[in-house]
């Protein structure tokens, strides 16, 4: 059996983030599908498309475990080679429309509703605080919470915020109840979460998904304070689905013991090859019944709002990080 190569392309150096989502991919490569590794410098402005023009011809598909700008040089140059493109956020600026790109991510306006809920339901709070990076995207994504929060009933706010000046919380006698800290990056929340731990250690704090790592999870024991995160419902093993579940134990026999949202592109990628599979299978079956008006096979709808595909609350539920272990907030 011929097999269909999956690059898989992320930078140089010892970012756990995409090194989970290289492993999971390795992980969910069944028979038809080889994974191959492609790095590149980010201090070599045109290195990424040096090296993805060396697999021309060569790859069906790139996985991109970049930046957002990096995802958008990654989408631009794949359309141009006639590549399968999946990146691993959501910024609708990396997709642009484009038919061959694909977003590994929940939606913001997905996620931001579905925390609201949960929070608004469970965490008997009225004061919110989004603080932010001042990056386009972590700005969207607190000032969509903020909204929200606030069609919800509760008082909320957004602030942006350089880990490296000063912070001074409830000074005009507005106090949180709970500070949501919108950071992708881990050096970045770890400063902010030291900050907010000197001036008011008392509050609880929130943290986004994409800080589910098992090194950001390290870091934080022995730190005074309460940490939520954004999670996903496989945490919780009555909530689990039966994808989840062979997710959950392809994981353990590997030696996992963090799971996090990076390594589920691992059955991403695995219902994505059975689901070509039966596609291509139907089609042999069945010719010419499924073809649109440019003569193109069309075998899944996926709304221009939301490239992702998905619809409704989402997996999204919120957990609490506690001696070395989740638990329910």
């Amino acid at each position: 059996m011929k097999k269909n190569t999956v690059l898989i392309v992320r930078p140089e150096g010892d970012d756990s983030s995409p090194a989970d989502q290289t492993f999971a991919a390795r992980l969910a490569a069944g028979p038809e599908v080889e994974i191959r590794e492609q790095l590149f410098r980010r201090d070599e402005p045109d290195d990424l498309a040096r090296q993805l023009r060396s697999w021309d011809g060569k790859a069906a598909g790139v996985i991109g475990a970049m930046r957002v700008l990096e995802s958008q040089q990654l989408g631009q140059l794949a359309e141009r080679m006639n590549l399968l493109c999946l990146v691993a956020n959501n910024n609708p600026a990396v997709w642009q429309n484009r038919r061959n790109v694909f977003h590994i991510g929940f939606p913001t306006l997905q996620t931001t509703a579905a925390v609201a809920a949960e929070l608004t339901r469970s965490a008997n709070r009225r004061r919110y605080l989004m603080l932010h990076d001042a990056t386009e995207f972590q700005t969207r994504v607190a000032t969509t919470m903020e909204a929200r929060l606030l069609e919800s009933g509760m008082e909320a706010r957004s602030l942006a915020h350089n880990p490296g000046d000063a912070l001074d919380i409830g000074a005009d006698g507005w106090k949180p109840e709970l500070i949501y800290v919108v950071f992708s990056s881990e050096r970045k929340a770890l400063k902010v979460v030291q900050t907010i731990g000197e001036r008011v250690p008392d509050t609880p704090l929130l943290l986004g998904r994409s800080l589910l790592r098992e090194s950001f999870l390290q870091s934080l024991n022995g730190r005074s304070g309460e940490f939520w995160f954004v999670d996903t419902n496989f945490r919780r093993s009555r909530m689990r689905n039966e994808s989840q579940e062979r997710f959950v134990q392809v994981m353990e026999e590997n030696g996992v013991e963090v799971l996090t949202t990076r390594l589920g592109l691992h059955e991403i990628l695995r219902r994505g090859t059975a689901c070509r599979r039966r596609r291509r299978q139907a089609r042999d079956r069945i010719p010419g019944k499924r073809r649109d008006a440019g003569g193109r096979y069309r075998y899944m709808h996926v709304q221009r709002r939301q490239p992702q595909g998905r619809h409704g609350p989402g997996p999204t539920i919120l957990s609490r990080w506690n001696h070395d272990r989740f638990e329910d907030v």
